[in-house]
């Protein structure tokens, strides 16, 4: 009897101490990390409100469990933050969260009240409202000393499959181009077009797009078609000769060769230029030197109006360059692949039997490398947009996707065109008319794996 007297005896001093400990006793007792800290911290199972479509086409929603338990959470020891810098899906109920919480040397933990500043004991099988950062403290063994924690559990606010765009400011500048092509050096992007006499360009800032300035040099009325962009600077060819810029206004003569027709592709380490006998050639010295390009299939196949091209990462220094456009008879659009700058790679057709999902013959057909595939923009025969095309196969197939929309202000005009930036924008030229825009989910990878690197 007596022996339980003491243990009844210890176990409420033991519990009074830890009370004072968390209401009483908030001045300067702080722990070191060596006394105790969060080491782990992780989520369970959370609720989430998810988007469908019923049967008769109409908008819906249902409710649907999420294993947020390989969600990674950061801990910032020295400024006492954790936060996951992935944000959970759109949907995801914060306000009844199950956290997980390991601490150094069987520390104690307590959270802070929405409230007021009382605490109150840290149990894993409590919901947690994480609307909102919440204080967390861990206490050393000792019962005084602590750290303190902000804890974030970071949930998107946007949709991840929706295209938000932006109305820029008109261009009155473009209103005399009779056609045109967009590029992108990375930070800026260039519009090139023709009045039918000559070529001439602007430039806007990726961080503005609201003030264009026309570029100081003009070249010949079909030179716009030969644009192409290689690691930040421009490259035109212009009646054989090869020009290079770094701004746009200044341009510098790389080489002379009559043999060239137009530029049509780039990679960081190599130019591919179509060539007066119908075939192609590339440079590997930034337009200096041109060779003979080996192709699997007929030259008679390959593009020779609306080109376009992407390029992607396939191994170490490797790119897959794809090539998109109409051929010379104007009867389809073809695609073309290559690995560049593999020893001995050569063009090769791209050929498909599934017609459905052909690339039509859009007009102003313009392709660009979006969302690690090669995304096609244009008008249908009567002028009406087509709808966005992604091939992720190279090629093969070209089929639509829900996610990918138009401005629903945007009209299309007798000119079009579109370029990308490094930022995952698509910045889209109808007429005199600008819009930039960016899948939802597409930038919150970007700014993931800018942070992480």
């Amino acid at each position: 009897m007596r022996n339980k007297i003491y243990s009844l005896v210890a176990l409420l001093t033991a519990t009074f101490a830890m009370t004072s400990c968390l209401n009483d006793n908030d001045g300067n007792d702080r722990a070191s990390y060596k006394d105790t800290a969060i080491t782990s911290f992780s989520l369970g199972q959370l609720k989430q409100v998810r988007d469908t479509v019923t049967k008769a086409g109409k908008d819906s929603t249902y409710k649907a469990k999420y294993d947020a338990g390989k969600v990674k959470f950061y801990i910032d020891q020295a400024q006492g933050l954790i936060y996951n810098p992935d944000s959970l899906p759109y949907g995801t109920d914060a306000a009844h969260v199950l956290a997980k919480i390991t601490t150094k040397n069987a520390g104690t933990v307590a959270i802070q009240s929405v409230k007021d500043a009382s605490l109150s004991y840290y149990r894993s099988n409590d919901s947690i409202d994480f609307t909102k950062p919440r204080t967390f403290r861990v206490y050393a063994n000792g019962g005084y000393a602590y750290r303190e924690y902000k804890i974030s559990v970071n949930v998107h606010k946007q949709r991840g499959n929706v295209f938000s765009w932006k109305t820029m400011q008109d261009n009155s500048g473009f209103a005399s181009f009779t056609a045109m092509k967009a590029v992108s050096t990375g930070d800026r992007i260039f519009v090139f077009g023709t009045d039918g006499t000559q070529t001439t360009g602007y430039v806007t800032s990726k961080a503005d797009g609201n003030s264009w300035t026309k570029l100081g040099r003009s070249f010949t009325a079909s030179a716009y078609k030969s644009i192409a962009v290689q690691n930040s600077s421009l490259f035109i060819i212009d009646n054989g000769t090869v020009y290079s810029s770094a701004d746009g206004n200044t341009w510098t003569a790389v080489a002379t060769d009559s043999s060239l027709k137009q530029l049509v592709a780039a990679s960081p380490a190599e130019l591919f230029a179509l060539t007066a006998d119908g075939s192609l050639a590339a440079s590997r010295d930034k337009g200096v030197t041109w060779n003979a390009e080996t192709l699997d299939s007929d030259a008679s196949l390959l593009p020779a109006s609306h080109t376009s091209y992407t390029v992607s990462d396939a191994s170490n220094d490797i790119n897959r360059v794809l090539l998109v456009g109409t051929t010379a008879d104007g009867k389809k659009n073809v695609s073309w692949t290559k690995l560049s700058y593999r020893q001995g790679a050569k063009w090769s057709f791209v050929e498909s039997n599934a017609d459905k999902y052909l690339l039509p013959l859009y007009g102003n057909l313009t392709v660009v490398g979006y969302d690690d595939a090669a995304l096609a923009l244009g008008t249908k025969t009567g002028g009406s947009f087509g709808p966005m095309l992604l091939s992720r196969d190279g090629g093969i197939t070209w089929k639509s996707d829900e996610s990918f929309s138009y401005p629903k202000e945007a009209q299309p005009a007798a000119t079009f065109t579109a370029a990308a930036d490094n930022d995952g924008y698509i910045w889209i030229v109808s007429s005199t008319k600008v819009w930039r825009g960016r899948l939802n989910r597409v930038g919150w990878k970007l700014n993931l794996d800018r942070m992480t690197e």
